[in-house]
């Protein structure tokens, strides 16, 4: 990570990460905890909703693009849980899933485009938070 300008958080935030490519998840993962986050992270959409619990979490990552269940879906049924859960979307493209599936996003701000830089990404999690 390069710059000073990224400070630690000085209370401990539960982010969930759900991205089917591991590799992805990891240095996020890494870096997110280095700033004091508790980061619980998945693979499998699935396992992640059947790990999911009511007031856990104060930000959930979901990739929109996941086999089994896409990050929308995952999300409809994790406000079944929570309905207070804070979301953000990762996605590949910079015009998200128009049609049937954008309705699911509040707003533009809620999707995070990759590639992103770590520390773009953290000034976006914190953002969200």
């Amino acid at each position: 990570m390069e710059g000073g300008a990224i400070m630690t958080t000085d209370n401990s935030k539960k982010i969930l990460l759900v991205d089917d490519e591991e590799d992805i998840l990891i240095p996020i993962k890494m870096t997110l905890e280095d700033l004091g986050f508790e980061v619980d992270t998945f693979t499998n959409p699935l396992l992640a909703l059947s790990n999911f619990k009511a007031s856990y979490y104060d930000l959930a990552i979901l990739d929109v693009k996941m086999p089994d269940i896409n990050g929308f879906e995952l999300f409809d049924k994790m406000k079944k849980i929570d309905n207070n859960i804070k979301v953000a979307f990762f996605t590949a493209t910079d015009t998200p899933y128009p049609g049937k599936d954008f309705h699911h996003a509040v707003d533009k701000n809620q999707f995070i485009v990759k590639p992103i830089s770590l520390d773009d990404l953290i000034i976006q999690v914190k953002m969200k938070l």
